[in-house]
């Protein structure tokens, strides 16, 4: 893909972006993202074979913010329970604050298979942040994943209006999970074989 091609690419998934965000998913359309991007409307059509070619790119995009901010919050922390706490609130937030991108990563409409780029970046991305939450890079990857699984689960929760409703703020729940002496808490075993600063 040549430069203009890149450039005219990255200009049609901001605009897909500014309307996911101002309009909600079912304004994203080809059609729709080429008018605000100034172009023609067939414009978008070369660059993205149908809708949900165009979302797969947005998702993408999005799991770079998604990424960015987790990332910000968690290197912020030195100990390992502080680090995983700013990793389950951080992860939330963005949930709550991005709700239309948040489900626009982990749409039905993304098969399995369908979309290697996509899978490719939530691996890629998902993996960092496990590593980064988790403080050690030999953790295993079914652990990362009981981590990511677990976040995933709580942002459902808190943006579908679940905490709220039981008087929770995702950091009761959060400090709920994690361990406060070793061994204890769902996740003190997954804690307890990484070196470093025991949990206090």
């Amino acid at each position: 893909m040549d430069r203009v091609a890149d450039d005219t690419r990255t200009r049609l998934v901001e605009s897909a972006l500014r309307l996911l965000r101002e309009e909600g998913l079912d304004a994203v359309t080809l059609r729709a993202v080429g008018d605000l991007t100034g172009l023609s409307r067939t414009a978008p059509y070369r660059h993205f074979a149908d809708k949900t070619a165009l979302l797969a790119a947005l998702a993408v995009r999005v799991i770079t913010d998604l990424s960015v901010h987790v990332a910000g919050q968690v290197l912020r922390e030195s100990d390992r329970r502080a680090r995983l706490r700013a990793f389950y609130l951080s992860y939330i937030a963005y949930a709550v604050e991005h709700r239309q991108e948040y489900r626009l990563v982990f749409a039905s409409v993304f098969g399995a298979g369908d979309h290697p780029e996509l899978e490719e970046a939530i691996d890629q991305v998902m993996t960092a942040l496990g590593l980064e939450a988790a403080g050690d890079a030999t953790v295993t990857h079914a652990r990362i994943m009981a981590l990511l699984a677990t976040a995933h689960g709580l942002a459902e929760l808190a943006v579908n209006g679940h905490l709220t409703q039981k008087g929770l703020r995702p950091g009761d729940v959060v400090d709920a999970l994690l361990p406060v002496g070793e061994g204890s808490g769902p996740l003190g075993s997954v804690l307890q074989d990484l070196p470093g600063e025991r949990p206090r």
